[in-house]
């Protein structure tokens, strides 16, 4: 199975089918295939940051199989079968620390509950801050899987009319007006001490792009750079994702991530990608009503697609029902349009958890130096 395209010198090219194409059983004949190749910088990252975490040079302190035992526990709550069998097929039998099973499954079903003391927990269960790291990204990495998964069968249905199936009851829809959401300018607080620029590796300063004189780096992405294997491709990743030219216009992608932030209690990210909304709009009606009201607030027929949307894709587990894709074709949304909306929708699945899991908003004004989602 492959896709064929045209490449940008006008050659006919193919792209093997990658762990994504096989699990949403795109056949040959899948218009989608061709729709994922046109992002192929967001195609092959999504394959590395998943070879990174699963195979990695250096597992250190949580070994390859244990990564894929919670990798299965996380699928399995994301209610996908084919993606829990292909974590059991590579865990070949390993457990992992209940521990690291119990983290996962929180900051899978329940992000914003995530608290400092649950980092302390996994030292105790003997990880250190490269384990933590690898844990923390792993767990957004699957459930960005899932839910690119949920998205891309929904869409290859084709979306024919069907019964609308209400929101879970679970989701905070309208949001919960004591979690304090705003457009104003927040800093993020780690609970992990971030990596110091000054001693960091080679490795990490190739994953966080900097010379030894860049010194803009936030606290976010030190973090982060404990685990610079997948560093390298989860930024990459999400610039593909959110700034890619062309598809879905910017302020949607940004309307759907910050729909998805309300949604999991990430005042973090809900800050700032409302604000870009708002900067790219030029109106604050529709963040206010969000924040305010929830999706029921949205009173544009294509923002309340793309807001209905992302809030099926944001559930766990996540769905995508056929007539949500059939309504946002109505609202005015192109195939590829709806595949960018997924994958933002995808991609805050991972950068919401891992904001909230690793850190926490302050309110107070900094520099843009600290850092997006």
């Amino acid at each position: 199975m492959s896709a064929t395209i045209i490449d940008a010198t006008g050659e006919i090219a193919r792209v093997a089918p990658d762990l994504i194409d096989q699990l949403a059983g795109l056949s040959d004949a899948s218009p989608l295939l061709v729709l994922r190749a046109r992002r192929a910088e967001v195609r092959a990252r999504t394959q590395a940051a998943h070879d990174a975490l699963l195979s990695p040079r250096r597992p250190g302190l949580f070994p390859a199989a244990e990564r894929a035992a919670v990798a299965e526990r996380i699928a399995t709550l994301a209610g996908n079968e084919a993606l829990a069998a292909h974590y059991r097929g590579l865990a070949a039998g390993a457990a992992a620390r209940p521990a690291l099973i119990a983290h996962a499954e929180r900051v899978t079903l329940s992000p914003r509950e995530s608290r400092p003391e649950h980092l302390r927990g996994l030292e105790d269960a003997g990880l250190d801050a490269h384990g933590i790291v690898a844990l923390s990204q792993l767990i957004a990495l699957v459930n960005y899987q899932a839910r690119l998964l949920a998205g891309l069968q929904a869409l290859e249905r084709g979306g024919a009319d069907e019964g609308q199936t209400d929101l879970p009851s679970g989701a905070p829809v309208p949001a919960d007006p004591s979690i304090g959401f705003t457009i104003d300018v927040l800093d993020w607080k780690p609970w992990l001490a971030p990596v110091a620029l000054e001693k960091a590796s080679e490795e990490q300063r190739v994953a966080l792009a900097v010379t030894p004189s860049n010194m803009a780096i936030g606290a976010y992405s030190l973090v982060l750079a404990h685990e610079p294997e997948a560093l390298l491709h989860r930024t990459p990743l999400f610039n593909g994702i959110m700034y890619a030219p062309r598809g879905l216009p910017r302020a949607e992608r940004e309307l759907a991530t910050a729909v998805e932030s309300v949604l999991n209690g990430c005042v973090y990210c809900a800050s700032v990608h409302a604000r870009r909304f708002v900067e790219l709009t030029g109106g604050r009606e529709a963040v206010e009503a969000l924040f305010t009201q929830g999706i029921a607030g949205l009173e544009d027929r294509r923002q309340q697609a793309v807001s209905v949307a992302a809030g099926r894709l944001t559930a766990s587990p996540a769905f995508l029902a056929a007539g949500d894709v059939a309504e946002l074709r109505r609202a005015g949304l192109q195939d590829g349009e709806i595949l960018d909306l997924i994958l933002a929708v995808a991609i805050f699945a991972w950068a919401n958890r891992l904001m909230l899991s690793l850190g926490e908003p302050v309110r107070e004004t900094v520099t843009a130096s600290s850092g997006p989602a």
